[in-house]
């Protein structure tokens, strides 16, 4: 991982996709300062283990992993996915360790139609998980820049202005 990497602070690791997309702001032997984006202002946090944090493209694979070994799973005892109302689905995916949320987000990606008229409809439905997952959009204003200074050094600087 290097600085301005999108990643996602993981929340619960007992259920898949449940994590919050960052960026990387700041990185040191033992600890990453990532900064979270919420709906007022971005806040900075600094996580002391690797293992809280997750790359864009390994929690997007996991949720994808799961979505798709789910849709095998209500293809082989249904006989189709359309055979579920919504909140089946997502009650099949929550059951099989996907968050609640991440499950009530991916299911209302579903094109409804596409399973009717498209040729690969879980194609398209994996595609714009992925999209949504893969590069979270993170909205700049008023997102600090990342500094390619470590955050060793941003707290050695951090110390020196606050004795001052």
């Amino acid at each position: 991982m290097k600085i301005g990497d999108q990643v996602y602070l993981i929340t619960d690791r007992h259920q898949t996709g449940a994590g919050i997309p960052c960026m990387i702001n700041a990185l040191d032997d033992s600890t990453v300062e990532v900064v979270m984006e919420l709906p007022d202002n971005p806040t900075t946090l600094r996580v002391c283990s690797f293992e809280e944090i997750l790359c864009s493209n390994v929690y997007t694979h996991s949720i994808l992993n799961l979505v798709y070994q789910t849709y095998e799973d209500i293809q082989h005892k249904y006989g189709s996915i359309r055979n579920l109302a919504t909140e089946e689905i997502v009650a099949q995916l929550v059951q099989n360790g996907l968050a609640p949320q991440t499950a009530s987000r991916c299911v209302d990606l579903i094109d409804h139609a596409a399973w009717q008229n498209q040729a690969l409809p879980l194609r398209r439905w994996l595609e714009r998980i992925r999209e949504i997952y893969l590069w979270p959009r993170l909205v700049r204003k008023g997102f600090p820049e990342p500094t390619s200074r470590s955050a060793a050094q941003l707290a050695r600087e951090a110390s020196s202005l606050a004795s001052v």
